[in-house]
């Protein structure tokens, strides 16, 4: 842990990203117990937590809320609003050096003002997450009711008296005239210092039985709070981990997708580093029933796109979700959602990244092979030659027919869609008049993607290639090539390629394979 008594070079050392405060209060405590007695508790179980915690500490916070205690000499009290403020300020500041969890350690039952702020804080949804911790809420509940005998206000009394028999007994004054035990509780609630001070109730400002106070009994409250506190703060901030977002699912809604949501969808893809453009998304739009939204207040924070290829074999795609809105099972919602939609069809495919894996194998999905991303950030020039020849829209009926063949069912519409919005990254090589290999291209965010390449060898796959190549000189430029191709993943090695990650394409039901051995190059893990 760090602390106040280290420097600022210990901080910026310093790796965790918890920090613990303690706010007390500076108030009367009769004429046994010294003014700063809520910030002296709060130094105690704040050091106490860091240490075990290895957080950072901050100083306590010495001066509270004590309206409660006006009428007293020597109580200084805040107002709320001021409180509030130093929380936000303090709640800035660390959030600013990198904390993202603060422990706040309320010291003093009268700082009621810290639940609506550290509320306010964290229904916001920031960086930082504020725990609200009140220790005294983990004393042991037998020695309480030994020594307060249920009490509703409890204050200079057993149970505080006890805590500084066990650890700072020199800052007692046990010999003071007023210690003396009442013959039943105070007859008001605790809710009553809204309305009467406490020397309303107590002129001598204690609460409960101080008489009953123990240095036993403080080991054991010690103890007790030592251990419920630190158990409950681990657990809250692993919760958090888990979990940051205040609300977790609450008020989430799937819906099917519209165009009117693409500004939002393309927020999503920008988050994930994704290439996408437009154009793309709106080729599944075409066909919005198989589309859908997790919406949130209004705002798109996921999507799951689907297509049916004319009832055979269908596609999942775009599956995105929010950093924000992850863990909450959003995907799985969607997911389901989209397969409902496709159930007609033999067949549902998608391209599965590692981490969104796991959701599709819980819903059936079973692995069919793997898919090399091949990526140059800048293409080199390529030299050779090649005989392939520009594909037109002439085509269409001879490369869907192909496609249909090699992918295992039609995807017309896709494929007219890519050739219409970027004709010059199209090129077909024929062999004894009929087509035997083509290729597609389409530029996108972060570069353009080839593919899909289909053809009956290698020898007529690089041929069609190569002239996209050769266009995209100087260009980053992404191929997905199954990993069987082992000549065109080396072919593309000594091109400058690498491997940046992996898909692994998936399907559900009975798997329309087509002829994956002349599928050289998929058309993108969004289409298949």
């Amino acid at each position: 842990m760090v602390g106040p008594n280290d420097t600022t070079v210990d901080w910026q050392l310093h790796a965790g990203n918890t920090v613990v405060w303690a706010v007390g209060a500076f108030e009367q405590h009769s004429a046994h117990l010294p003014l700063d007695t809520d910030a002296i508790l709060g130094d105690l179980f704040g050091q106490y937590l860091a240490e075990e915690l290895g957080a950072a500490l901050l100083p306590t916070q010495r001066f509270g809320t004590s309206l409660e205690q006006t009428g007293f000499r020597g109580t200084l009290t805040l107002r709320p609003e001021t409180l509030m403020a130093i929380v936000r300020d303090v709640a800035d500041e660390v959030e600013r050096q990198g904390f993202t969890r603060l422990v706040l350690l309320n010291a003093h039952g009268g700082n009621h003002c810290l639940v609506p702020v550290a509320r306010d804080i964290n229904r916001r949804d920031r960086a930082l997450k504020i725990l609200l911790v009140h220790f005294w809420e983990f004393a042991d509940p037998e020695t309480m009711r030994a020594l307060c005998g249920g009490a509703p206000v409890c204050h200079a009394d057993a149970f505080e008296i006890s805590l500084f028999q066990a650890m700072a007994p020199a800052l007692l004054r046990p010999s003071a005239p007023d210690i003396a035990d009442r013959d039943e509780p105070l007859p008001l609630r605790q809710g009553d210092l809204t309305t009467f001070g406490v020397g309303t109730l107590s002129p001598g400002g204690t609460g409960g039985f101080p008489s009953r106070a123990s240095k036993e009994a403080g080991e054991r409250l010690l103890a007790s709070i030592k251990a419920g506190m630190l158990a409950f703060v681990r657990d809250r901030l692993a919760r958090l981990d888990a979990q940051p977002r205040y609300a977790g699912g609450g008020g989430l809604a799937v819906r099917t997708m519209t165009a009117d949501d693409l500004p939002d969808a393309m927020r999503l893809k920008t988050l994930a580093g994704w290439n996408q453009l437009e154009p793309d998304w709106r080729i599944f739009l075409a066909d919005p029933a198989r589309c859908f939204a997790c919406v949130h207040n209004g705002r798109v924070v996921a999507t799951t796109l689907g297509m049916d290829y004319a009832g055979v074999t269908s596609w999942i795609g775009m599956v995105l979700v929010d950093p924000a809105f992850r863990r909450l099972g959003i995907a799985t919602r969607l997911m389901a959602a989209c397969v409902e939609s496709l159930a007609h069809c033999r067949c549902i495919k998608l391209d599965a990244t590692p981490a969104g894996k796991t959701v599709y194998d819980n819903l059936g999905f079973v692995d069919e092979y793997l898919v090399r991303r091949m990526t140059c950030t800048v293409l080199p020039r390529v030299t050779e030659t090649s005989d392939a020849t520009p594909l037109t829209l002439d085509d269409l009926d001879a490369l869907a027919a192909l496609d249909a063949e090699i992918f295992g069912a039609d995807r017309r519409k896709v494929l007219a869609a890519l050739l219409r919005a970027y004709p010059g990254l199209g090129w077909k090589a024929e062999r004894d008049g009929a087509l035997a290999a083509a290729c597609l291209g389409r530029p996108g965010a972060n570069f353009h993607q080839v593919g899909p390449v289909l053809a009956r060898s290698f020898a007529d796959a690089r041929t069609v290639i190569t002239p996209v190549l050769r266009a995209l000189a100087g260009r980053p430029v992404v191929l997905d090539v199954p990993e069987r191709h082992g000549d065109l993943l080396d072919w593309l090695g000594a091109l400058a390629f690498f491997e940046e990650r992996h898909f692994i394409r998936q399907y559900r039901g009975e798997n329309v394979a087509g002829r994956p051995e002349y599928y050289f190059a998929i058309a993108g893990p969004e289409f298949g």
